[in-house]
């Protein structure tokens, strides 16, 4: 839930250990109660939706990012970023490296490559390559005044690919 930002971890931490003072264990409810998850695992989880066709949980992580303030040309562009990291484990996988092989192509790490890989796998490169061009075009819309931040992510989310 926190990434591998140690400052963060530690953060967060400090949280858990002062939200169960006296206790001997921490449970997951605990974990869920407390932590604060980043905003990249709900990206993640709303391209997986994306990938999976869920429109409707992507759609809900949209509003779960909303609520939180989080800007919508941000999320766009994290969305953005995500479809390129899929494009190009793609293109390693088609390479023949592996998980270790591409995370350290991609500087990432090995975990982040490993979930990256079964959601390369779900789409033909040109249906990935289509997904990061209609953010390309998303972005110009916002930028011309074509579309408003909030409707451009919006019909990136329900596209059909």
């Amino acid at each position: 839930m926190t990434g591998d930002d140690m400052e963060n971890i530690r953060m967060e931490l400090e949280k858990l250990i002062s939200f169960t003072l006296g206790r001997d264990v921490i449970t997951d409810e605990d974990v869920m109660a407390i932590c604060t998850e980043r905003t990249t695992n709900k990206i993640f989880d709303m391209v997986t939706s994306i990938v999976n066709r869920q429109t409707k949980r992507a759609l809900e992580l949209y509003e779960d990012l909303l609520t939180l303030k989080e800007p919508p040309m941000r999320i766009m562009f994290l969305i953005a970023r995500q479809f390129n990291q899929l494009l190009q484990v793609k293109e390693l996988m088609g390479k023949g490296m592996d998980k270790g092989g591409i995370a350290a192509k991609l500087k990432i790490p090995p975990f982040a490559a490993g979930k990256l890989m079964p959601q390369a796998k779900t789409f033909s490169k040109e249906q990935i390559l289509s997904y990061v061009n209609s953010c390309v075009e998303a972005e110009e819309a916002v930028k011309t005044g074509r579309l408003s931040d909030r409707m451009a992510v919006e019909l990136l989310l329900t596209a059909k690919y």
